[in-house]
């Protein structure tokens, strides 16, 4: 009758702690030359065993095991963690974000392939190693796994990668510091849980740019699904970035801004149809504030979808002619009907910035203009009288 494995197992680890108690004990060097024999023999038998454990950490997507005997297995035969698939080159910590039952398994595997340098020192256990199967990104473990997806599957496969990366997290192995190179990576309807997820820990990188200048947003304008892509991210970088209109008007190395890069890549009507399913007609944001300054090309297009926006207030509390009259890229020379349509209360009014009367403002913005100060005051003297006796008011105190 043949032995059980378990049995034939026992037996050898018997025979080996015998082995191990012995030297040192008995005097017989024919003994332990004839064990040395059987080195080869040991090692072929490890090599067996971390081929099989191996393999079955590539199968874990259909085995299933719990997460418990799978880090019993890794712990007993850590070499398994580097043993690399035949067909795909992969190794079982990159296997495992293929497959939405697999993915679970993720962290465990990173978590003690750290402790065994998988892939190698800095990897972060395999998890900044690029997969050999996709040659074409040279994507790592990390940055697939918050973007893959399964479209047939794809709440459950986008659910399993976030779980995935909240373990990663609290393990100290995905950290804030990766959302800058993660976040565009993972702006797809596929996998909107875990952009959502990043984006809400680093707000911050919404706004980001690369090291050549260019916004994060802009890339992803120019990506294989550029529309419903960009759509995704304006509506998330207004969430936390509201009265800066998001990432609508972040410039480039070359001044471009993000909504002439889309109009330029999808076409007016439907980069405007997509900013206006992110920001409805009666907003509250000061849109026109901002497109006056960052995208006047566009000014007449904002103008006809957001009418009320012109009586907003902005971020610094400016109306839209003090915000425009700040920027100093408005003259009596090049606008005169914006001067001409003044009231005598805005020409009174004080900016809540500067503090200044906007005669002022028009001397010190930009380059300054004297015709459009000589304008202003023509419309309103009194306001240098005022404006003398705040300086002398001011030098006394």
């Amino acid at each position: 009758m043949s032995l059980s494995l378990s049995k034939a197992f026992m037996d050898l680890n018997v025979a080996m702690n015998t082995i191990i108690k012995l030297q040192g004990k008995l005097i017989d060097q024919a003994f332990f030359n004839d064990i040395n024999d059987i080195k080869d023999l040991a090692r072929t038998m490890m090599n067996g065993f971390t081929q099989a454990t191996g393999k079955a950490l590539h199968r874990l997507g259909t085995s299933e095991p719990s997460e418990d005997t799978v880090k019993q297995m890794v712990e007993g035969i850590p070499s398994s963690l580097t043993y690399k698939c035949a067909t795909s080159q992969m190794l079982p910590v990159q296997s495992a974000v293929w497959h939405v039952n697999s993915i679970k398994y993720l962290p465990i595997l990173a978590k003690e392939g750290i402790k065994h340098n998988v892939g190698g020192i800095d990897k972060r256990g395999g998890l900044l190693v690029a997969d050999p199967s996709r040659n074409d990104y040279n994507y790592n473990t990390l940055q697939l796994l918050v973007s893959v997806s399964d479209p047939s599957n794809a709440i459950a496969f986008d659910t399993a990668c976030l779980n995935a990366m909240k373990e990663l997290r609290k393990a100290g192995l995905l950290v804030k510091t990766d959302i800058k190179e993660l976040l565009y990576l993972a702006c797809h309807t596929t996998s909107r849980m875990r952009f959502e997820y990043l984006a809400e820990w680093d707000s911050d990188s919404l706004m980001a740019t690369t090291h050549d200048g260019v916004p994060y947003v802009h890339h992803i304008i120019n990506g294989p699904s550029s529309l419903v892509s960009f759509t995704m991210y304006l509506r998330a970088s207004l969430k936390y970035y509201p009265r800066q209109i998001g990432c609508l008007f972040l410039k480039d190395s070359d001044g471009k801004t993000t909504i002439r890069r889309a109009i330029e890549k999808n076409g007016r009507d439907k980069t405007f149809k997509a900013i206006q399913e992110c920001i409805p007609a009666d907003t509250t944001l000061p849109i026109l504030h901002h497109a006056a300054i960052d995208a006047p090309e566009y000014f007449n297009e904002f103008s006809v979808r957001y009418p009320s926006a012109i009586y907003l207030r902005d971020e610094n509390g400016r109306s839209f002619t003090q915000a425009q009259l700040a920027a100093g890229t408005k003259t009596i020379e090049t606008d005169g009907l914006l001067f001409l349509k003044l009231s005598d209360d805005e020409i009174a009014e004080v900016d809540p910035v500067t503090k200044q009367y906007p005669f002022l403002t028009a001397a010190t913005a930009g380059t300054g203009n004297l015709l459009t100060v000589y304008f202003l005051l023509s419309k309103n003297p009194s306001l240098l009288d005022r404006f003398r006796e705040q300086v002398t008011r001011e030098r006394t105190e």
